[in-house]
């Protein structure tokens, strides 16, 4: 068994993790899998052999049924959940969202989904339940009333951090996770600050209950910068949970390792959640790509967690004053030259 992946001198929750779809069979958009998949289960062992500490999993991987099963493999193996989420984006039912959708019936279905994954995720021992409302939006322009739509989202997040408060109190958060342009053409809550204007708008009694997991993939699909959406989150108070992962380009979800793309902005993150005493878990989302064999498809946590410990510890380095000083005389361009000094050990 691996060590645990350990970052120096991190202030609270230390360990990475990484969720059990991060070592899938290969299929992608345009493609089915290119390896057999291995039971869900089955790949807890693996996520603890590739140095994590915390797993996560839809309820499509992990339902409420298996749950029980599921905490006494992680706890064996010395693993624990770090975020559980329900799926609205695989089930025929829910093809056109599901708060969102213009069948009542359907919103009620997804609303019970929503609170059945509340005692699920506490079952699991997770404190944060992540929403990414994966088919909430429109193809077609009024095909929904925006409108409506925005305040079927309130109503229901409302409910569910009603549900979660009675019964286990401020125990178990929540965590929105924007994406801008998938699965539907135009997403609702595509970006970090579309979910905290809707955080903005849920009653008091539960507003402090959600916050976001923002991804920085997720940022740059729609070209924008992922530090920036990272700040709005810190500033907000609202930064609840994150997924690493690198883009290349604005094409569609690629959750390419860590640290791969763009290295000096990955710095420059680590530097920003060092400096805010980020205390929560820091978690992959990443996928073993089709081509890599069956024997290989850990490599994406490994790499992005060698990745990760390498800019941690460049981070650590940062000379914190010299970023002041070229910021007080206005020399943006040598601050430039100076991070990359860091990142490259110049």
């Amino acid at each position: 068994m691996s060590s645990p992946v350990i970052l120096k001198n991190k202030v609270g929750i230390n360990g990475v993790g990484a969720g059990v779809w991060n070592i899938g069979p290969g299929n992608d958009p345009f493609g089915g899998p290119t390896r057999e998949a291995i039971p869900i289960l089955d790949r807890l062992p693996m996520l603890a052999e590739a140095g994590m500490s915390f797993y996560e999993a839809h309820d499509n991987e992990i339902p409420a049924e298996d749950a029980p099963k599921a905490v006494k493999i992680a706890e064996g193996l010395g693993l624990k959940c770090a975020m559980y989420t329900p799926s609205f984006f695989a089930a025929p039912i829910f093809k056109d969202g599901a708060m969102t959708s213009n069948d009542p019936a359907v919103r009620k279905l997804g609303l019970e989904n929503a609170i059945r994954a509340v005692d699920t995720t506490a079952e699991l021992g997770a404190s944060t339940m992540v929403f990414w409302n994966g088919r909430e939006g429109f193809d077609f322009v009024l095909a929904k009333n925006g409108q409506d739509s925005f305040k079927r989202m309130v109503e229901g997040f409302n409910k569910v951090g009603a549900y979660a408060k009675e019964k286990y109190g401020d125990k178990i958060k929540f965590a929105i996770e924007p994406k801008p342009n998938e699965p539907r053409a135009n997403m609702y809550l595509a970006n970090v600050g579309e979910a905290l204007y809707l955080i903005s708008r849920l009653e008091g009694e539960v507003q402090h209950l959600f916050g976001l997991n923002p991804e920085t993939a997720h940022s740059r699909i729609a070209g924008l910068d992922f530090l920036w959406d990272i700040d709005l989150c810190l500033e907000a108070g609202k930064l609840f949970h994150i997924h690493l992962n690198s883009q290349d380009g604005q094409r569609y979800d690629q959750d390419l390792p860590f640290g791969y793309t763009e290295p000096l902005k990955d710095l420059a993150l680590l530097v920003v959640l060092q400096d805010s005493k980020y205390a929560g878990p820091i978690c992959f989302d990443v996928k073993a790509p089709r081509v890599d064999d069956p024997a290989h498809i850990s490599d994406v946590l490994h790499v992005s967690s060698q990745n990760l410990i390498w800019l941690w510890e460049r981070a650590l380095e940062v000379d914190r004053s010299r970023i002041a000083q070229y910021r007080h005389e206005n020399r943006l361009t040598a601050l430039s030259g100076y991070l990359a000094g860091c990142l490259y050990g110049r």
